[in-house]
């Protein structure tokens, strides 16, 4: 298995006093993953937040549910999509598999 090359997780929000932006921070808060500026309606700018912090969590799940598909196959296009994403998450297109 790669070695993984992103910040641990969890990721965690926060704001800054006096700043127009939240933070993504990850591992034990001290790295910055996201600079999230709020000029956007707060409700979207938190939202972002939310979904970004997420990802150790989901690229987490969307592994675990590719090692299970190998045991109880997905139908093709559910197959395609969950390669697409994985692929995505890793920074590479599906189909070019490149070891770094």
């Amino acid at each position: 298995m790669k070695k993984i090359k992103h910040t641990n997780g969890p990721w965690l929000i926060s704001t800054i006093d006096g700043e127009d932006c939240l933070m993504v921070g990850g591992g034990d808060g001290s790295e910055v993953v996201a600079d999230i500026r709020t000029h956007q309606p707060a409700g979207e700018v938190e939202a972002n937040a939310h979904l970004i912090s997420s990802a150790p969590e989901m690229y987490d799940a969307l592994k675990r549910l590719a090692e299970c598909s190998k045991e109880i196959p997905l139908m093709k296009y559910e197959q395609r999509v969950l390669d697409e994403a994985i692929a995505h998450a890793e920074g590479r297109e599906l189909g070019m598999e490149v070891e770094v």
